[in-house]
């Protein structure tokens, strides 16, 4: 089932075409954002800022997003975080584009070690990439 959303994705998105080779222009900063540099909770926090600074690791954002009030789910949506919980910290992106819940596209960073923020996939399937996927969806 295809959820239906209104959300809207930051205007640092706006300029982004669904390209594999298209990197978001952001200049690292950590100011308002307490994760590493590069890492993957970095870039997902660039673009969600509503996002805690303090979910730890990929793999414990939906559970530490559930205890402060976001709603999770399994329904992929534009504007939401996905979260895989495999891996030894698991791994979170932005979702930019849902055509079903097995095809999606997401902005992310240290994707297969790429610090840069950027859709480096096209449209994929969420549920085989590392592990279980969550949603966590704006307030």
């Amino acid at each position: 089932a295809k959820a239906n959303s209104t959300y809207s994705a930051p205007a640092s998105t706006a300029n982004v075409v669904s390209d594999t080779e298209n990197v978001v222009e952001k200049t690292p900063t950590n100011y308002g954002n307490s994760y590493p540099v590069g890492q993957c909770t970095w870039g997902v926090k660039e673009l969600a800022p509503w996002a805690s600074n303090w979910w730890g690791n990929a793999n414990t954002w939906a559970i530490y997003a559930s205890a402060q009030g976001y709603k999770t789910g399994s329904v992929p949506v534009v504007g939401a975080i996905a979260v895989w919980d495999g891996g030894e910290y698991g791994h979170v992106a932005y979702v930019t584009d849902v055509q079903s819940e097995n095809s999606i596209q997401v902005l992310e960073a240290n994707y297969r070690r790429q610090k840069q923020i950027a859709n480096y996939r096209g449209f994929f399937n969420p549920h085989e990439f590392l592990g279980n996927v969550t949603y966590i969806y704006p307030n």
